[in-house]
């Protein structure tokens, strides 16, 4: 936690601007297909978190970003679309994890 707490002589919180900075641990490339990587719990009380980067210009929302999920120790990634035929893929991402 870092920030500022102001407190009246009677102990009574005025503000409060604490908050919580977040912690990178690492990534993980997709390579444009379904998956998964072990990765390292956060520490106690701490929060996973997780961002996806598209690696390659997604076309005009042609390109589609995975899902993904973090539960057990496990960080996946699939893709999901409709294709009816033609038009969507599978964007090569960078998925960025850590905790907070």
């Amino acid at each position: 936690m870092t920030g500022i707490t102001i407190k009246s002589a009677a102990n009574v919180v005025l503000v409060d601007m604490t908050m919580n900075i977040s912690q990178h641990q690492g990534f993980v490339d997709t390579g444009g297909v379904n998956g998964a990587v072990a990765i390292p719990g956060p520490p106690p009380g701490k929060t996973q978190f997780f961002s996806v980067v598209p690696l390659v210009d997604l076309q005009r929302e042609t390109g589609k970003k995975p899902g993904v999920t973090i539960s057990g120790g496990v960080l996946s990634w699939a893709y999901s679309y409709a294709t009816n035929g033609w038009g969507y893929f599978s964007a090569n991402c960078r998925i960025y994890y850590g905790y907070y």
